[in-house]
C-alpha cells in the first residue's frame, strides 16, 4: 500500500459501503458502466462491496436476454484515499461518479447507430432547409439511380416525406432531450451544465443517448451532485 494512504478497516468499509448504496446508487451504476467490459448488457442490483484506500469492489447482476450473470468490478484509486473519514472516502467517490456521468460528445462519432442518426437527420435537414423542393429535385435528376430508388419508395410525395421526416425527429428529439434532463436532474441529481450536454447531445441523435442517460435515473438520489 502507498506510503501515505491510509487504512480503512472493516467496519468502516461497511459504512462508507452502507452510505453509498442508500444514498449514492446511480453514482454505483455509472462506475460499473465506465468500467465493465460489457456494453450493452441491463444492469441491475448494483452494490457496493467493500471498500480499501486502494480499491472499491461493486458487484452488480448484468442481463442479456433471458441470461443473467453476477458479477463485480474493482476500481482502482490513484492516488489512494488517504483519510478513512466517511464524508471523505464517499466524497472521492462521488466526484469519480460525476465524472463518469459526463456526456461525451465524441460518442456521436464513436457509436455507430449515433452516427448513422446523425448523418440522416443532418441529409434530412439539408434538403428540407437548404435545397427545398426544386432543389432536391435538381439533385436526384444528377444521381439518376438515387432519384429512382426515392421515386420508387416515395412516389411523387417524397419531398413531403422529407420534410415531415426531418419536422418528425427534431420534435421526437427535442422531446426526449427534455424528458432526459428533467430525470437527470429530479432523479440523477446531475448539476445544470451536465443536464445541458445530456440535453444537447440527446437533441442530436435521440434514442441512443436516452438509452445511455436512462441507466443513471434508475433511482432517486437524497444528495445533489452540484
Amino acid at each position: 500500500m502507498d506510503s501515505d494512504s491510509t487504512t480503512i478497516n472493516e467496519e468502516q468499509s461497511n459504512d462508507i459501503s452502507n452510505a453509498l448504496n442508500k444514498k449514492y446508487p446511480n453514482i454505483l451504476v455509472a462506475l460499473v458502466v465506465a468500467n465493465r467490459t460489457t456494453k450493452h448488457a441491463a444492469l441491475t442490483q448494483v452494490t457496493a462491496r467493500k471498500i480499501s484506500a486502494n480499491t472499491l469492489t461493486i458487484s452488480y447482476v448484468e442481463c442479456q436476454g433471458n441470461m443473467c450473470n453476477l458479477n463485480s468490478v474493482d476500481l482502482s484509486f490513484s492516488p489512494p484515499i488517504k483519510s478513512a473519514n466517511n464524508n471523505d472516502a464517499i466524497e472521492r467517490i462521488v466526484k469519480d461518479g460525476k465524472r463518469a456521468m459526463e456526456a461525451q460528445f465524441v460518442w456521436l462519432v464513436t457509436e455507430q447507430l449515433s452516427l448513422l442518426i446523425l448523418i440522416v437527420t443532418s441529409l434530412l435537414g439539408y434538403a428540407t432547409l437548404l435545397l427545398g423542393e426544386d432543389g432536391l429535385q435538381k439533385a436526384m435528376d444528377s444521381v439518376p439511380i438515387v432519384g429512382q430508388i426515392i421515386s420508387t419508395f416515395l412516389g411523387s410525395y417524397y419531398f413531403i416525406v422529407v420534410r415531415a421526416s426531418f419536422y418528425f425527429a427534431i420534435v421526437a428529439h427535442a422531446a426526449e432531450a427534455i424528458y432526459i434532463a428533467i430525470m437527470l436532474r429530479t432523479r440523477a441529481n446531475l448539476g445544470y451544465l451536465a443536464c445541458l450536454k445530456w440535453f444537447a447531445l440527446i437533441c442530436c441523435v435521440g434514442y441512443p443517448m436516452t438509452k445511455k442517460a436512462l441507466m443513471f435515473t434508475s433511482q432517486p438520489k437524497e444528495n445533489k451532485l452540484d
